[in-house]
């Protein structure tokens, strides 16, 4: 299970995240027949992640025509118009809680309804009726006070702009100065977890040190196998003396 996801876990995950989206989704249905509602459903959500994906991928192109922003702006077009669709999944605690609650209310509701004088068919009918009913209740509750507007998800409205203002959006990657953040997680990780601030500091400043201490060591061993340890000011030759600490 991946706990923090950087610039190549989420490249990786892009190539597969489509094709086992799909198959997670029949495999949930865990039915021969989709219903129609399913069906819709399914689709608008596979629409949704295509989009996404297709949007990201285009993200990483190193160079960029009119007709490439387009397909950005159309993608992303397609992602907001179909994103709706995951919205109860960002219900709160609480707002599962009460739909839960709801959805056994109205369970109860429906199982005093008398049947006695129906047929089969009107049976079914009324059951599929039912069902439509508690995951229309479900699905209000889930989705209401839930939203997207959060800074990620607004950010990415302004790519396109920003590759017409200062070109490729590769040259603004945020995964170079990540890989920084390595040594003071390892850092982290040698500590006690009690006062860990003097301990990161320590411990990343000797790190670094013995780094430092070991490109030094290779200049110098560089330096000398060229003869470059001689400088020449006119006609006088100096020798200028490096100092090495240890």
């Amino acid at each position: 299970m991946v706990t923090q996801w950087l610039e190549k876990e989420m490249r990786n995950f892009a190539k597969v995240i489509l094709r086992a989206f799909t198959v997670a989704l029949r495999q949930k249905a865990n039915q021969p027949h989709l219903t129609g509602g399913q069906v819709q459903e399914f689709h608008k959500a596979i629409q949704c992640v295509c989009s996404m994906t297709d949007f990201y991928l285009i993200t990483q192109y190193d160079s960029y025509t009119d007709k490439t922003i387009s397909y950005m702006q159309e993608y992303l077009r397609r992602f907001y118009d179909t994103k709706d669709v995951f919205l109860r999944f960002w219900a709160s605690k609480g707002a599962k809680k009460a739909a839960a609650e709801a959805h056994k209310n109205l369970l109860r509701e429906q199982s005093q309804a008398s049947i006695s004088n129906l047929t089969m068919l009107e049976k079914a009918k009324m059951c599929q009726e039912n069902n439509l009913e508690c995951r229309e209740l479900v699905d209000d509750i889930l989705k209401e006070g839930t939203h997207y507007n959060f800074p990620k998800m607004h950010l990415i409205s302004h790519y396109a702009e920003q590759i017409l203002k200062f070109r490729a959006l590769g040259q603004f990657s945020t995964e170079i100065s990540e890989c920084m953040h390595k040594g003071l997680k390892d850092a982290y990780h040698h500590s006690n977890k009690v006062n860990t601030t003097s301990q990161i500091i320590t411990n990343h400043t000797r790190d670094h040190t013995f780094i430092m201490k070991d490109l030094t060591i290779k200049a110098w061993a560089e330096a000398k196998e060229t003869g470059n340890l001689i400088h020449h000011f006119g006609k006088r030759a100096q020798v200028v003396p490096m100092y090495l600490k240890l």
